[in-house]
């Protein structure tokens, strides 16, 4: 590390911090190094420490006890990075109202403004979207917003407290300055992102500070048409004892099931019958925030008075009866364990 001396000391933690300790004449440096992704460091450090000559050299501790952990963080990108898969990092299609602290004064929510972050169809178990993309709209009136499409490459994201953040850069762009971003989501407000406007995470203190902010919406990216449908005594609202927080409405040819993760917001996940033989029925299932459909075989035991028991295979990209609703695709007979809807009346 170029200006700082020799290097003396060295301490490892867990492969993924790296503290070292430069000597230049009688000047110190104590440098940790933070390995965030493969794509990403983080680096935080004292500055020159001077010691008397009968302390020389000081221990590593000596020098290190004057790092702030809370100083900001200087990132460094790989200038040749391997994209790695976005799911970690954003995953879905959302609708997105906008502001820049720096542009304009408001937020400019338009209807054709949109992220999407989707993996390839058809590669459910070796996922490989490693992009998304920003689509930007301008609102009318308000000077300092633009229409445009950002393509980002995801390069890790990583947790520090209840932050995730996560890094980007733009492939159509070539200029260091302007190549490189962070983004954060906050575990427990997950609807807003922060968006930083230089190559650097440590302007990102919180959704509600940051140079750019997004608040972004659920949007459901596929309609599948019925092709069965289920028992009329079926039809109502019901409880479902595996997630009691939930409310699960059936009609004749869907099962809808939204739950609260918070106050204030909800997901939702809709089955829509599409094939049945017998007991078995094979739903397409849809994710609000989801990017593609995927296919899991519901298999029920007939209705008892206010009770409907059933039980689920795994889930699999395939438009199949045959595979999905195979019976290979449920736990073993001796291990069968079937889930309840109680009629919530």
């Amino acid at each position: 590390m170029s200006g700082r001396g020799r290097c003396i000391y060295k301490k490892e933690e867990y492969l993924v911090n790296y503290t070292f300790l430069f000597e230049q004449d009688n000047c110190y440096h104590c440098v940790r190094i933070m390995v965030r992704t493969i794509n990403i460091l983080e680096k935080i450090e004292t500055g020159c420490i001077n010691f008397p000559n009968q302390i020389r050299p000081p221990k590593m501790e000596q020098v290190c006890g004057s790092l702030n952990p809370s100083q900001n963080l200087i990132t460094f990108f790989a200038e040749t990075f391997s994209p790695v898969n976005c799911r970690p990092s954003l995953e879905g299609v959302w609708h997105f109202a906008y502001q820049n602290r720096f542009r304009f004064t408001g937020e400019c929510n338009h209807p054709d403004a949109y992220i999407q972050s989707c993996q390839t169809p058809g590669t459910q178990f070796l996922i490989t979207n490693q992009k998304f993309n920003i689509t930007y709209r301008a609102c009318e009136g308000m000077t300092g917003t633009f229409d445009g499409s950002v393509e980002y490459s995801c390069l890790g994201a990583w947790f520090v407290g209840k932050n995730l953040f996560f890094a980007v850069a733009n492939t159509k762009e070539s200029r260091r300055d302007e190549k490189y971003r962070c983004f954060l989501r906050n575990r427990d407000d997950d609807l807003f992102i922060a968006a930083s406007i230089t190559a650097e995470c440590n302007t990102l203190k919180g959704t509600e500070s940051a140079p750019e902010r997004l608040r972004i919406t659920p949007v459901k990216a596929e309609v599948v048409t019925p092709g069965c449908k289920f028992p009329e005594s079926y039809s109502g609202e019901w409880v479902n004892t595996a997630n009691l927080d939930a409310d699960v409405i059936i009609n004749s040819t869907h099962i809808v099931e939204t739950w609260y993760p918070d106050e204030g917001r909800w997901r939702k996940t809709t089955y829509v019958c599409r094939e049945t033989r017998g007991s078995r029925y094979l739903m397409a299932r849809l994710t609000v925030d989801g990017c593609q459909k995927d296919f899991i075989c519901f298999d029920f035991v007939p209705k008892h008075q206010n009770i409907i028991r059933f039980r689920k295979s795994l889930a699999m990209i395939k438009d199949d009866f045959s595979t999905v609703c195979s019976w290979v695709q449920f736990p073993n007979r001796n291990e069968w364990k079937y889930d309840l809807l109680l009629g919530n009346v």
